[in-house]
């Protein structure tokens, strides 16, 4: 047998999610060290015209923690200064910076993937250099 089989490793089934009441349920995600992750999307960068064309962008998206202009005493992202985007571009690529400093490029088979739909990776920075797709922000 394998090693998974004889070990106490419960293999999730789809009811593990979705029974309220029960121990087992997971109504949410964590990362490596345990940390709860909220993938619900509940704000937007207010100070930009979206979606951002990123094959003629200028320079960084990195809002950081700056305060917003058409929101005052509110960030323009999470207050951690992390972000996702939506991928609104087929077959595009996307070069970022994850959230633990790590540089990445969503590739043009990733971007057709998960078109229309919120990238799963918490963002710091979309670089100018290596994005050549659109996208609209969210927190």
């Amino acid at each position: 047998m394998s090693a998974v089989l004889d070990s106490p490793f419960k293999k999730p089934v789809c009811g593990d999610m979705h029974q309220s009441g029960q121990t087992n349920v997971q109504s949410h995600l964590r990362d490596a060290i345990g940390t709860l992750v909220n993938l619900q999307i509940v704000g937007t960068d207010p100070d930009i015209v979206q979606p951002v064309n990123g094959a003629t962008m200028t320079e960084d998206y990195f809002p950081g923690l700056e305060e917003s202009t058409l929101n005052p005493g509110y960030t323009r992202v999470n207050p951690d200064g992390t972000f996702f985007i939506t991928i609104e571009t087929d077959a595009a690529t996307y070069a970022v910076v994850l959230a633990d400093g790590t540089q990445y490029t969503i590739t043009a088979a990733q971007s057709t993937a998960h078109l229309g739909q919120w990238y799963p990776a918490k963002l710091l920075k979309v670089l100018m250099n290596g994005t050549t797709g659109s996208f609209s922000v969210g927190y």
